[in-house]
């Protein structure tokens, strides 16, 4: 559930970077925002790590909601990025699934845990 939390907390607030940004942000802000994002991408993570659980492509391969070349796309991509990025923020940046798709395959991994 901790993660569940986390997770949607994440998504919050990229919503909130994605509103400002589209109207011009200053750096400072913008800033702000990315270490937010950092922070919260971290925790995730670490919450993964600790618990174990389900990979969120195996979840998305599984559901039909993505084909195993996509998945190894975004993959790909999500190292060229430094793995900065999580799976599923690189997925939709990709246009590889939508946050409709997303967001139920979260919560599935979230009670995998």
């Amino acid at each position: 559930m901790k993660e569940q939390v986390t997770v949607l907390e994440l998504e919050e607030v990229r919503e909130k970077y994605r509103r400002k940004d589209a109207i011009g942000i200053p750096m400072s802000v913008r800033e702000y925002y990315e270490k937010a994002l950092a922070k919260i991408r971290r925790r995730i993570r670490e919450t993964r790590n600790d618990e174990g659980g389900k990979r969120l492509g195996d979840i998305l391969v599984s559901s039909g909601a993505l084909d195993e070349e996509a998945l190894q796309q975004g993959l790909a991509e999500q190292q060229l990025r430094g793995n900065e990025e999580l799976l599923g923020e690189v997925l939709l940046s990709l246009n590889l699934i939508e946050g409709k798709t997303l967001i139920p395959a979260l919560h599935i991994q979230a009670g995998a845990n």
